[in-house]
Parts: structure tokens; C-alpha cells; sequence
């Protein structure tokens, strides 16, 4: 029924494990011996220090600096302090269960670190059990203007994104925030926290944890891909524990994958407020419990949402109250659960695709023609050479009813959603002669969501051709059924070719899958995939994966397993680790 992975008891524990964790730090007493010795080179109050490199950023860190990062990425591992003195009594390394290191910034008051933007400086972590950036007893802090997270690779992690331990009046806005952090934001005896104008994402976990913290804001921010293709879904995008005043307001949360939205534990002055949240993919909506928390001008759009209210975790949840304090039961929440009222004023207005008779066809020659040719019962034919989504007038700008950008790291991701009985096929028989093709490396070409009865017939695609890493597959499957992918060639850089999750019947007839950087084909709780006369090579091993899905290759029945494909096509068992 619902597309979760649940993991809840071992997500509660890791977080509270967690919370343990930083509490400790908060009081560690070589956090304490931070504040003597020498004084930071940084040097003069309200000086503005421009720096190009980590070995310059940890130099300049000291009180009422302001760090100007220029453009570019700041490996932290890279720095040549990294494990050991930093020479500045304000920053020091921290071992980790990785056998690496987490910088601690500690006793700082007025810094400023400020980045020439989202898409101009990025600051990264190596160690994955390492928060990226970790401050402790730091007051008027400001984080401006970057993008940060973790090296972008696959992989677990336990470390957050920013990690603030007895900070007061800590300012975080126009920032990236991305995975696989735990976190985006975890706080632990803090108060007056804003984020504001920023982005968290691709976190395992959470969005915003704290405990014991005082006046948090999440303001006008974007929420999304938390818990997305993870073996444990998110815990809880919005945690509080104890404190007064968290308030999310303003905000865009779509296409997560969490247990839980919000949760506050006795919590005073909470709420959530003219939040927009769509395409989501949600075990519990809401648990409240010691005090309530104000729900009012929200509007949930296209969410698979099992129940609105927690139950079966000890005592039960309270309820939410609207902004006049009634308390609001769950059909007062289904009643908001459609295309109406967004934040604010703004209305959704669907723009309706070109029309096209029940079954019919329509021929495009370009890939903006493509895109208002989109939606049910219909045949698109594609009749030129090239179709690049990143072409389109525009392009991640427009939404409709069937068709979305998603934005990822590098750019926007098509998703096209909630169709059924299309098909997009080329005009000639030959695939090679029709490429379809997106340039964001760290999106899929296409994402499906919920749809059935999809065709996609002679094509080849792929991302745009060029050198760099990727996190994006080809063709993306999320709840869909009926999907035919036939006579077509699905290349790199995607890391698949195809990646399935909680689909049934999926079938790939006489197509090409080749380098790619994981794998060809991932399958995940997917009922009845069949492969014939297909070929896969140019991957790394395993080239397909089966996970809690039944598939057969050429007939023969696969089973939950790791496999490589022979180039006479036989299907191989591989062990892993």
C-alpha cells in the first residue's frame, strides 16, 4: 500500500544516539581548552577575509570575521591541517568512527561565512561520519551563499550537514544543504536559529532536528528528496525535542520519502504554516505529543500518505489546532489534500497538454512540442534527430498536471506523472536516429511516478556527452505498473540504465545498456520484470540487481540476488562485499 522501507525503531535510535552524541561534544572539556592558546590568525574585529582554498578558510576563522569563499570546491579532507593542529585556537579536527576527521569550530562570536553562492562555492566533507561543518558555543553566526555536503558519491552515512551545539542567533539563508547527510540542520541546546531562503536535500534522516532549542525558524525554503532511494527511509523531516518556538513556514516539501513529517515532543510556540507539500511519500503525518502544534494554511498535493496522525507508538498523538485553536481531526487535512489553495494566494492553474484524440497520435519535431504533448491515453511519435529537455523555453520552470521539474544537484529532472496508457515512440526504425537526452548529471532523463501502461519505443538516451561524476539513471520508475521500454539503447553517464522501485510488470525487449557508472538495471520490490534478448555491458559489476522483486531473463526466473551478464547472455550469481 505505501512505498516505505520502514525502518522506524532503527531511525528512532540512530537519532537518539545522536542526540547523545552531540550533547556530549556540547560539553566536552577539549571543546572547553578551544578558548586558550593561540589567538586565531584571522586578527582584526569586523575584518573581511577573502580566501580560495580550505587551508586559507580555516586561517581566517576567528571573531567578528567575515570569510568571503571564493567560487569553486573546498574538499575539507584536502586541507594540510587535516588531522592535526590547525594553528588556530578557534578550529581544531575531530576523529570519527571513519577513522577520519569532523572540524569543530568552537567560541567564535560575529563570523560570517559567506560563499558566492549555491552554484559557485561548495564545501564537502569526506568522512562520511563527520558533520560537514560543526560549530560549538559560536554566537552571531551566519552561514551565506554556499552549497555543502557530503564528497557526492553512494554510500551510508551518520554525519549531518551543519551541526550547531550551544550556538545562539545563527543565521543560515541562500544555502545548499544536500545528503547523504543525516541532517541538514541538527541542533542541540540552541536558540535563535533561522534558515531561511535555502535548500536542504538528499539528507538520510531528517531536514531539521533539534532538542532543547529556542526559537527556530525554517523559512521559505525547499524541502526535498530527503529519504529518496535510501535503504532507510527518512525518520522525521521536522524533529523537536523539548524548547519553545520551531516554527516551518513558507516552505516547498516534495518528493520525500519519510516516516514522519513533523514531530515535536513537548515543545511549546510550534507550528507549521502555509507550507506547500506535494508528491511526497509519508508513513505518519503528524505526531505531537506533551504540547500541540498550530497546522493552518497548508496545501498537501498528490502525497501517498498512509495516516495522518501517528498511532501505535506508546500514548497517543495530540492533535494539531489551526491558527484560532480548534483542534483539526484528519479528514480536515484530506480536505486540504487537493490542487486548491496554495500558500498565500497562489492558485495552481494546470496548464492542459495538446489536445489529442483518446488513443490517438501526435507527431513533435522538438522537445518543447514534446513536453505540451504529454499526458493520457496518447502516442507521442518523435520525428527528429535530437530532443535535449535542456532545449526547452522552459525548461524547469513550467509544471502541469502530468509533467514536473524536480530540481537536483546540477539542474532541473523531468518527472512525468500520474499518466496513463501513453506511449513515446521514435519515427523510424533504426534507435540511433532519435536521442533523447538530459544535461544535469545528477538527474535521471526521465523520472515516472505513478503512472501505468507506459511504452517507450526506438529511442536512445542518455545524458549529454562529457567528462564528471553522476547520481542520475536513464529511465526512473517510482509506483508505476505496466511499463514496456523496447528497441531502446540506454547509456551513460547515468549510474543505470533503468532503476525500478515498487513497480509490477515491467518488461525490457531488445535493449542496449551500456556505460553506465553502477550498474544497468536496479530493481526494488518490483512484481514481475522480464528481460528478453537484451544486452548489457560497459558497466561496473553487478550489472543487475534484485532486490524483494521476482524477474526472469530470457525466461529463466531470477531471484533476489546480485547478477552479471555474459556477452552470450548468460546470467551469472556475483557475491558482493
Amino acid at each position: 500500500m505505501n512505498r516505505l522501507n520502514l525502518k522506524r525503531a532503527a531511525g528512532m535510535l540512530l537519532a537518539g544516539l545522536m542526540l547523545f552524541m552531540g550533547a556530549v561534544l556540547g560539553s566536552s572539556s577539549a571543546d572547553s581548552a578551544m578558548f586558550e592558546g593561540n589567538t586565531a590568525s584571522a586578527g582584526q574585529q569586523g575584518q573581511v577575509i577573502q580566501v580560495q582554498n580550505v587551508d586559507e578558510l580555516l586561517a581566517a576563522i576567528g571573531p567578528n570575521v567575515t570569510v568571503e569563499l571564493a567560487a569553486g570546491e573546498y574538499d575539507l579532507a584536502g586541507a594540510a591541517s587535516y588531522g592535526k593542529d590547525t594553528g588556530n585556537r578557534f578550529c581544531r579536527w575531530e576523529a570519527t568512527l571513519e577513522q577520519g576527521y569532523e572540524l569543530h569550530i568552537s567560541g567564535v562570536d560575529g563570523l560570517t561565512i559567506k560563499g558566492a553562492g549555491v552554484d559557485g562555492t561548495v564545501l564537502l566533507a569526506e568522512d562520511r561520519y563527520a558533520s560537514v561543518l560543526c560549530f560549538i558555543n559560536c554566537r552571531q553566526l551566519t552561514v551565506e551563499a554556499i552549497t555543502a555536503g557530503h564528497n557526492p558519491a553512494p554510500g551510508y552515512c551518520s554525519g549531518g550537514v551543519l551541526h550547531l551545539t550551544g550556538c545562539n542567533d545563527v543565521t543560515v539563508k541562500d544555502c545548499g544543504l544536500f545528503g547523504c547527510g543525516t541532517e541538514g540542520v541538527w541542533a542541540v541546546n540552541c536558540s535563535n536559529i533561522l534558515v531561511k531562503d535555502s535548500r536542504i536535500y538528499e539528507c538520510s534522516d531528517s531536514a531539521v532536528l533539534t532538542s532543547n532549542c529556542h526559537n527556530v525558524q525554517v523559512l521559505e525554503s525547499e524541502i526535498d528528496h530527503n529519504g529518496w532511494r535510501s535503504e532507510y527511509v527518512a525518520n522525521c523531516l521536522f524533529m523537536t525535542n523539548g524548547g519553545t518556538g520551531f516554527t516551518v513556514s513558507g516552505c516547498r516539501i516534495h518528493d520525500n520519502v519519510t516516516d514522519m513529517l513533523m514531530q515535536c515532543s513537548n515543545t511549546g510556540n510550534a507550528s507549521f504554516i502555509s507550507n506547500r507539500v506535494m508528491y511526497n511519500v509519508i508513513r505518519n503525518t503528524f505526531s505531537f505529543y506533551g504540547k500541540s502544534v498550530v497546522v493552518d494554511n497548508c496545501n498537501f498535493h498528490r502525497n501517498d500518505i498512509d495516516s495522518w496522525y501517528a498511532e501505535g507508538y506508546g500514548e497517543s498523538t495530540l492533535p494539531a489546532v489551526n491558527s484560532n485553536g480548534m483542534p483539526l481531526a484528519a479528514e480536515d487535512f484530506s480536505a486540504l489534500a487537493v490542487p486548491a489553495q496554495m500558500s498565500g494566494s497562489e492558485e495552481i492553474v494546470w496548464q492542459e497538454p495538446t489536445e489529442v484524440p483518446p488513443g490517438g497520435e501526435i507527431v513533435v519535431t522538438n522537445i518543447d512540442d514534446f513536453l505540451a504533448a504529454i499526458g493520457p491515453d496518447r502516442t507521442i511519435i518523435l520525428n527528429e534527430e535530437n530532443f535535449s529537455l535542456a532545449d526547452a523555453v522552459t525548461y524547469g520552470t513550467d509544471l502541469t498536471q502530468y509533467y514536473r521539474w524536480v530540481t537536483c544537484y546540477d539542474g532541473p529532472q523531468l518527472v512525468i506523472t500520474g499518466v496513463s496508457n501513453l506511449t513515446i515512440r521514435s519515427a523510424g526504425s533504426d534507435p540511433a536516429a532519435t536521442a533523447f537526452t538530459a544535461a544535469p548529471r545528477y538527474a535521471d532523463v526521465i523520472c515516472f511516478q505513478d503512472c501505468s501502461n507506459i511504452r517507450i519505443d526506438g529511442l536512445t538516451m542518455g545524458h549529454t556527452e562529457g567528462a564528471g561524476d553522476c547520481s542520475g539513471a536513464v529511465l526512473d520508475f517510482e509506483n508505476c505498473n505496466g511499463i514496456t521500454v523496447n528497441r531502446c539503447c540506454l547509456y551513460g553517464c547515468g549510474t543505470l540504465g533503468v532503476n525500478a522501485y515498487t513497480c509490477s510488470d515491467l518488461r525490457l525487449t531488445d535493449c542496449e545498456i551500456y556505460d553506465c557508472s553502477i550498474g544497468g538495471v536496479v530493481l526494488y520490490a518490483v512484481y514481475g520484470a522480464s528481460f528478453q534478448n537484451c544486452r548489457i555491458h560497459d558497466v561496473p559489476s553487478p550489472m543487475l540487481v534484485i532486490y524483494d522483486s521476482t524477474a526472469f531473463w530470457n525466461g529463466s526466473v531470477l531471484y533476489d540476488n546480485h547478477y552479471d551478464i555474459t556477452p552470450s547472455g548468460e546470467v551469472i550469481p556475483v557475491s558482493i562485499g
